[in-house]
């Protein structure tokens, strides 16, 4: 449930980007801004220092403040009458879900062993993509009957209560309770040390690498899918809703089954299939992207970006699990910090704010065209990222810690 509203309040403003930029009358790199480096920035910046929290103290009382933070301010957005509150709220919403994240994630690792920690961490995945997907074609199709501001507050207050059940129900399980390595037990000294203690880590290093990449391709292009569908192939906000709800949420939600069931054979069978998988997915993804945004066909883009969702999200969970295979459970939450803040400051961040400035420069000569030239070209940079995952396989079995 947290997951289902973390993802739910990071994105659900994506399908809400047309209503909200025609009454506050901004322009397609402001709603770049806002959905990017607004909530990018400070989850950069805040995102080490509650790790470190998390890696040294209760990480369920971390996760239930930063869940009411977010929710709190996800609510206040409906309220703002110009840019500057709505990037102000949206900053807070980045410092909530700057840290939960990784006190979900190092609470997984001392829940599963690594040969079924992939299986957990696509459990998890699945409450994001119901939040992410079909949660969001709730939001469209209620955007239109009750308007974004009512949508926004009812966003932001129904994970209010879901505070309360955390704090008298999730129990904090034994750090470490996996871990092989006794030594890798030790406590890090500071939040600095303990970042130098991971980025040691070759495989680490690449995987920052891949994962800002392929992130700049998959969320550049999903923070503008609303609006592409409803430019481009002229869909109101309800039909969008619908769209990548039922479209992309199954594909999402199948990858993430897929991922839950086959990947633990996989890691079974050898350990760098927790990186060669991601590999050969976003191989695959990039062209059935471009194919996507190409097509004037509205079935042959249906099919193509629900199967390209289906793979990508096939492969979470193995992401997930690599990165805590490598580093002591002292400094887990600050592993996956930094993969979230390389994924959203670069993915999230620097993404969908490219595709906005470009979409604005090409207007001029394509009109609404420019939109789905920018999300090509979006798309295609995250191919880069298939050699890092590559590169960091070569290195998992020599650093592996549990």
């Amino acid at each position: 449930m947290v997951s289902f509203f973390n993802y739910l309040d990071r994105y659900g403003i994506s399908i809400l980007v047309e209503p909200i930029k025609t009454e506050l009358s901004l322009s397609d790199t402001q709603m770049g801004l806002l959905t990017g480096f607004a909530f990018t920035a400070t989850y950069g910046l805040f995102g080490l220092p509650l790790a470190r929290w998390a890696d040294q103290r209760s990480r369920v009382r971390l996760l239930a403040f930063c869940l009411a933070v977010w929710s709190v301010a996800t609510a206040a957005m409906s309220a703002a009458s110009n840019f500057s509150q709505m990037v102000i709220a949206r900053v807070v919403v980045g410092i909530g879900e700057a840290g939960g994240n990784p006190a979900s994630h190092s609470l997984i690792g001392d829940f599963y062993p690594a040969e079924t920690r992939a299986r957990g961490l696509s459990l998890f995945q699945l409450g994001g993509i119901v939040g992410g997907t079909l949660g969001i074609g709730l939001v469209g199709y209620a955007a239109d009957q009750l308007g974004w501001r009512l949508v926004m507050l009812g966003m932001g207050l129904l994970g209010l209560p879901l505070v309360l059940i955390i704090l008298l129900t999730l129990e904090e399980p034994p750090r470490g309770r996996f871990q092989q390595d006794d030594a890798a037990e030790q406590p890090i000294g500071t939040w600095f040390e303990a970042v130098r203690v991971i980025l040691k880590r070759r495989t680490m290093r690449h995987l920052l690498v891949a994962f800002s990449l392929v992130s700049f391709g998959t969320l550049g292009v999903a923070a503008w899918s609303a609006p592409f569908f409803m430019r481009i192939h002229e869909l109101s906000l309800t039909e969008v809703g619908i769209v990548l709800g039922s479209i992309s949420g199954i594909g999402a939600l199948l990858g993430a089954v897929l991922g839950a069931v086959f990947a633990p054979a996989l890691v079974k069978r050898d350990r760098r299939w927790e990186l060669w998988w991601p590999a050969v997915v976003y191989l695959v993804a990039w062209p059935l992207h471009v194919i996507g945004y190409t097509s004037d066909s509205l079935w042959l883009v249906y099919s193509v970006l629900a199967f390209a969702t289906f793979l990508v999200m096939s492969a979470a969970g193995l992401i997930n699990s690599a990165v805590q295979s490598v580093v002591p459970s002292t400094a887990r939450a600050m592993s996956i910090s930094l993969i979230m803040i390389a994924g959203i400051l670069v993915g999230g961040g620097s993404g969908p704010l490219l595709v906005g400035a470009l979409s604005d420069a090409l207007s001029a000569k394509y009109g609404d065209q420019g939109l789905r030239y920018s999300l090509v070209v979006a798309t295609t940079i995250m191919t880069w990222g298939v050699a890092h995952f590559v590169f960091a396989a070569r290195h998992l079995r020599r650093e592996l810690t549990n």
